[in-house]
């Protein structure tokens, strides 16, 4: 029979990190954060990975929201990761079935902490796809038949997306669960206010970065050298 090696949580095992200072556990870890989560370990049977979008129309400078019209509430497009799908398909896919809007990646400049790869060292400090934000939210253990569901934490991933001007909503395209999911087009001003204060944080956050980005990048426009037009040759010559 096979031997597991099993890690020691006693705290009594032979390595050891070094001492780490924490801050206050009341204390945000950013203006855009709660506090700090202590170090866990979750098996298999005690997480839920999920994807969101916050989808922008850069062309008008509305963004999708969605109304539950029969339980009365608003929602941003998100949902459960499917087995074998990645988090970025998962996002694409929860805001097409829910929005009705085929979505694409809206590159932006952010603060990921996510390393550059050795092929591109400044990718990380350009405008990039990865997850914005990561909400968590408990669910508690059930009873369902003869067995019981264990409690645990459901992790979304947030990403923005973008459709164009002209994109056409398409019909029926959610599950059968989600035939009352009316989709919207709205200013962000609005956005804030139907939401739920945990999205509406998220909107306010993405807003901020496709703002950030669209100055950046109209600045980066203007400081492009301009060709000098003494070294091109005339079309007379």
């Amino acid at each position: 029979m096979a031997h597991v090696h099993k890690r020691s949580t006693s705290g009594t095992g032979t390595s050891s990190r070094p001492q780490r200072v924490f801050p206050a556990a009341n204390q945000r870890m950013s203006e855009w954060s709660t506090p700090l989560v202590r170090d866990s370990s979750w098996a298999d049977s005690n997480f839920l990975l999920g994807a969101g979008m916050v989808v922008i129309q850069p062309g008008s400078g509305k963004l999708v929201v969605v109304y539950e019209s029969k339980k009365k509430y608003w929602f941003l497009p998100k949902g459960r990761k499917d087995v074998g799908e990645s988090l970025e398909q998962a996002a694409l896919r929860e805001a097409y079935e829910e929005s009705g809007y085929r979505v694409e990646f809206l590159p932006l400049f952010t603060q990921t902490r996510a390393p550059s790869p050795p092929s591109n060292p400044h990718a990380a400090y350009e405008p990039n796809t990865e997850p914005i934000y990561i909400t968590t939210v408990a669910f508690p253990a059930r009873h369902r038949a003869n067995r019981v569901s264990p409690a645990g934490e459901y992790l979304t991933f947030w990403y923005v997306g973008q459709i164009p001007e002209d994109a056409v909503r398409e019909e029926n395209t959610g599950m059968p669960d989600e035939v009352n999911f009316v989709t919207h087009l709205v200013d962000v001003n609005e956005a804030l206010k139907l939401l739920c204060a945990e999205e509406a944080l998220i909107v306010h956050y993405a807003w901020k970065l496709f703002c950030c980005t669209n100055v950046e990048l109209e600045k980066r426009s203007r400081e492009q050298p301009v060709e000098d037009a003494a070294s091109t040759p005339s079309a007379a010559a």
